[in-house]
């Protein structure tokens, strides 16, 4: 992407994926399907994409909103991953430095030698050196990380009431946050589209459309208006995450292929703000570590004036279930606070939301046979594992590496179309929609003299962080509309106009999409009276009747009831 002019997106038009015979068609919008759009996109192909509910609704939405950097792996000795993942975290800061920024890991030493200063320092020295050439890939000098360093005991309790532990003080590392991984997913699928590649979500697929052996398709239904059609497509790539085997079951010779036989359910909770730095806390709960220093960490994590706590572990079977989090799961991590800052003294009247997210534990039949494998990401071409011609299954479980799944399986999709425009590992660095600055430095110093006079410093930032190059273009939208500059939700800067640039231009198609895809305001405390006047500015833009209006906010109330319920242990 390198055009710094706006311009509009065109509206949605689902028949075009019935009438048009794509190169590729990807099921899932997901981190790994977005970035698989985008590159089949910058490629040349003729791209499709289709997401069953709202684009990053399911796993992408559900991390800790970390891009990590892989330090977590030093301690299982798998340095290869270490690298990956810091490289990996620099391609992002390289795309989109707006939609990230630096934060403070602290993480407390002790006497003990496993965990003490030394013994922490000593694997900061080898992480620094696996992230050697981090920096050349990020370009930018001022979006660099800051040095690792130590603190004292003194020094990290004021940072983070911790005096009732015995520490030594902390080793503190920097890790890149994202305001809303949803966001991070919306700026690579409206890369894809600024580049010709026609992705719809709330559009679902039932099944694949066949001829003999040969995938030939996708059978989809639009979840909006409830028609039903067919995608025809050279290739077919699945990227619906856990729900892969949704789809690929019903393959002939199904049990040839991996499949996925475990799933991990993962949950965070959102409290009052507990340290204004992000600190890694460990737990009685396993680690599965080679070199273990207490267990397996929850994090907290400054975020939007609150702290973002995770994550907690379960173990499901399925993921057709009940994904909402639980009372159990809250427990969890309340326990693992409490035991790892007694100060906090957190309760579930500290909770002001939670969510929960599913991940695939591993796969079965791993062989020779899988294009890519590893305990991280299976690429399965089907033509070898069971026969099927035309359908790639790209499974991916960290949200860092979606990038590097794309770039693997691009080399299968060249392959398989056999297209001599493209080499076997052609994927090139771009920028993201709403990245077309040369300094977010420079871009933020320019937008607070343009628009102090109209809005608050921490208004400026928030629409930089959500929009980047195109904040003009947003506050060009509401500048002679003064309703539209209502606040959303008590305590946070979001206004109505988000609302209607979020239907004009980001697909927004359902109540739930603007409150926890494009604003996160479902997770931070919004009001039921709050709701009325985002459902009646999409109902006057998508032309809801009045049914249909009560409908979305019954859904999105029954939703926020959920988790309000699970936080009071019902």
């Amino acid at each position: 992407m390198t055009s710094s002019k706006y311009s509009m997106p065109k509206t949605r038009c689902v028949s075009e994926l019935a009438e048009t015979h794509f190169d590729v068609t990807i099921i899932g919008g997901g981190i790994s399907g977005a970035w698989l759009a985008l590159h089949c996109a910058q490629q040349g192909y003729k791209t499709a994409l289709i997401e069953r509910g709202d684009y990053a609704c399911s796993t992408s939405s559900a991390s800790s909103k970390l891009l990590h950097g892989g330090i977590r792996y030093l301690q299982q000795f798998e340095f290869n991953k270490v690298r990956e993942s810091a490289m990996e975290r620099a391609e992002y800061v390289y795309a989109a430095p707006h939609l990230s920024t630096p934060v403070p890991f602290l993480v407390p030493t002790y006497r003990d030698f496993k965990r003490s200063k030394l013994f922490l320092n000593c694997g900061m020295l080898a992480y620094r050196l696996l992230c050697i050439g981090e920096n050349k890939v990020i370009e930018s000098k001022e979006e660099v990380l800051p040095k690792i360093s130590s603190i004292s005991a003194n020094q990290l309790n004021r940072v983070c009431d911790l005096e009732q532990q015995d520490h030594t003080g902390a080793v503190v590392f920097y890790e890149r946050h994202m305001l809303d991984s949803e966001r991070m997913v919306l700026a690579i699928i409206q890369s894809a589209q600024q580049l010709g590649a026609a992705t719809y979500n709330h559009v679902s697929a039932t099944g694949f459309s066949s001829h003999g052996h040969d995938i030939t398709g996708v059978k989809a239904r639009d979840e909006i208006s409830h028609r039903e059609f067919t995608i025809k497509s050279t290739l077919v790539v699945n990227a619906a995450g856990p729900f892969i085997d949704n789809l690929n079951s019903k393959l002939q010779h199904a049990d040839k292929a991996p499949s996925i036989n475990g799933f991990a359910l993962g949950s965070h909770i959102i409290t009052r703000s507990l340290c204004d730095h992000a600190i890694a806390l460990t737990t009685q709960h396993q680690s599965n570590a080679k070199i273990d220093r207490g267990g397996r960490h929850v994090f907290v994590i400054p975020w939007r004036g609150l702290s973002l706590i995770g994550t907690s572990y379960d173990e499901v079977d399925s993921p057709n279930g009940n994904l909402s989090i639980q009372s159990d799961h809250i427990d969890q991590l309340l326990d693992a606070i409490n035991d790892g800052m007694p100060n906090a003294n957190l309760t579930r009247d500290d909770i002001i939301s939670g969510y929960s997210g599913l991940y695939p534990l591993n796969t079965d039949n791993i062989d020779s046979t899988v294009y890519q494998g590893s305990g991280e990401y299976q690429i399965i071409d089907h033509q070898h594992t069971n026969g099927i011609r035309g359908l790639i299954t790209a499974l991916g479980a960290k949200f860092t590496t979606g990038r590097k799944i794309s770039a693997l399986t691009m080399k299968l999709i060249n392959k398989k179309l056999a297209d001599t425009r493209h080499s076997d590992d052609a994927v090139t660095k771009l920028k993201l929609f709403g990245s077309q600055y040369k300094s977010f430095q420079v871009l933020r110093a320019t937008k607070l003299d343009q628009y102090n006079d109209r809005y608050s410093t921490e208004a400026i930032d928030h629409f930089l962080m959500l929009y980047g190059s195109n904040i003009d273009a947003f506050l060009a939208s509401v500048a002679d509309k003064p309703t539209l500059r209502n606040k959303l939700c008590l305590g946070q800067p979001d206004i109505l106009g988000q609302v209607a640039w979020a239907i004009d231009c980001e697909q927004a198609q359902r109540l739930d999409d603007v409150l926890y895809g494009r604003t996160s305001l479902g997770l931070l405390g919004i009001r039921a009276e709050e709701l009325n006047p985002i459902a009646e500015l999409m109902a006057e833009k998508l032309g809801w009747s009045s049914a249909h209006m009560q409908t979305e906010l019954t859904n999105t109330i029954a939703r926020l009831n959920q988790t309000q319920s699970a936080i009071r242990g019902n």
